[in-house]
């Protein structure tokens, strides 16, 4: 897979929504396979994929997209084209899924649930700090910094709620913050 940003389209927009560049371009710039460093490509197919992404007034909206397959004429390996704001193997656009992390419980209003976000929570500390590095021009201290006190704020956020949830079970607490 190729991850796109803006050198990839040929946009004189200063404002873009690069999802919205992405649906309408056919004609990529400055590829290159991540196997043999070639920029010769040819078009070869696409496939379906639903998304969820915030709209211009912070909406959610469920779309369903072509993402767009490349061939590299060198070492003949496939590889899609995501735009940079589609995050590989998952639905959710990457800001969707920051925002969902960083959200307080209380005023929710995505449709994942709960144990789905702490999943995240788990990937993105793990796994793709690296691909959030990129998506930040490799800022390292900045995204670590950020990551990590969205993941403290949300365990001590969890935490209380437990507590609250356990002393509910008790009797001592009539309430449930879930």
């Amino acid at each position: 897979m190729i991850i796109l940003n803006s050198k990839n389209f040929n946009s004189n927009h200063k404002q873009f929504k690069i999802l919205e560049l992405y649906k309408e371009t056919d004609d990529f710039y400055n590829l290159e396979c991540p196997y043999c460093q070639s920029d010769e490509f040819i078009k070869w197919s696409s496939y379906a994929r639903i998304i969820y992404y915030l709209d211009d007034k912070n909406n959610l909206k469920v779309e369903l997209i072509e993402i767009k397959r490349v061939r590299c004429q060198k070492c003949k390996k496939t590889h899609a084209l995501l735009p940079e704001c589609i995050v590989p193997y998952k639905q959710p656009t990457l800001d969707i899924i920051l925002k969902s992390i960083n959200e307080d419980p209380e005023t929710y209003e995505y449709p994942f649930s709960y144990e789905t976000i702490q999943h995240w929570k788990i990937i993105y500390q793990k796994k793709y700090l690296s691909y959030l590095k990129t998506m930040f021009n490799n800022k390292k201290e900045i995204i670590q910094n950020i990551l990590n006190k969205i993941i403290d704020t949300y365990e001590e956020f969890y935490k209380i709620n437990k507590l609250i949830l356990m002393m509910s079970h008790k009797g001592i607490y009539n309430i449930a913050c879930f």
